[in-house]
């Protein structure tokens, strides 16, 4: 067996080495996706909880171990219950997030003489929603639009909405969002250069670190982007402002100039 340290009895393995290395990933992620999150503090609880249950079996007190033990016995059930969202993200992370990225880069460059072809028309898709963009910034029309990453699967957003299948055009998002339109609340999704749906309901994010004057589209937003892998654009009605949500996190009053970088980042 390879070994890289070896004192006396204790030997470090790569082995070893990997082990350390995969866990501690795991447990940074779970720290991104709980941090700013009710999660986190009832994590902290339960840690407590379980610390002390050790320490009271160790100092042998019979009662309090039994009855803290019943609790810790449902703690992988207790668990899934309380971390429900949490660990959907998670493995939405795992089985979309990293695996799905990695084929889609196969893909393009497997068939990057197609991709140059779709070029021309993703750059007019791109002008035409920064056209919409900026029309709606300058007569404050709330607006909320994803775009998925790397190809993420949003189908279970999909069936909230109303699926469209339309080709990227400024008027017709201009229409959608008018807010005498029965499709203006709620989000719309764009993808390939296709408004794929309309009228999308989101979670809403529980995250402590939204400023408080922002109101539900921008949750909404940033709720998206907790649960899947997405670029989230807003326009506010209140100020017309524009602001962006990735990685659930918040970006506010960004310059038009920028929509067509990220655009490009995403398709």
């Amino acid at each position: 067996m390879f070994f890289l340290i070896k004192i006396g009895f204790f030997t470090v393995t790569i082995w070893d080495l990997l082990d350390v290395l995969i866990v501690g990933f795991i447990l940074f992620e779970l720290y991104k996706l709980l941090r700013g999150s009710l999660g986190f503090n009832i994590f902290i609880g339960l840690l407590l909880i379980y610390s002390i249950y050790w320490l009271v079996g160790t100092l042998e007190m019979p009662l309090l171990s039994g009855l803290l033990g019943q609790f810790i016995s449902v703690g992988v059930i207790a668990l899934l219950i309380l971390f429900q969202p949490e660990v959907r993200r998670f493995l939405l992370f795992v089985g979309q997030g990293s695996l799905q990225a990695r084929f889609k880069f196969l893909e393009r460059l497997l068939n990057k003489e197609t991709e140059d072809q779709n070029s021309p028309y993703r750059e007019e898709a791109i002008r035409a929603i920064t056209r919409a963009v900026e029309q709606m910034q300058h007569k404050q029309i709330g607006a909320l639009m994803l775009f998925p990453i790397n190809g993420f699967n949003m189908e279970g957003y999909y069936s909230s909405g109303v699926r469209m299948n339309a080709k990227i055009s400024t008027p017709l998002i201009l229409s959608i969002f008018n807010k005498y339109s029965p499709l203006h609340d709620g989000a719309m999704i764009l993808d390939e250069n296709t408004i794929i749906a309309a009228s999308c309901v989101l979670p809403i994010s529980a995250s402590n670190h939204i400023p408080q004057k922002l109101g539900l589209r921008h949750r909404a937003a940033v709720g998206s982007t907790e649960h899947a892998n997405v670029l989230a654009i807003i326009i506010s009605e209140e100020t017309g402002n524009i602001s962006y949500a990735q990685k659930g996190k918040i970006i506010q009053n960004i310059d038009l100039t920028e929509i067509p970088n990220l655009l490009r980042k995403v398709w």
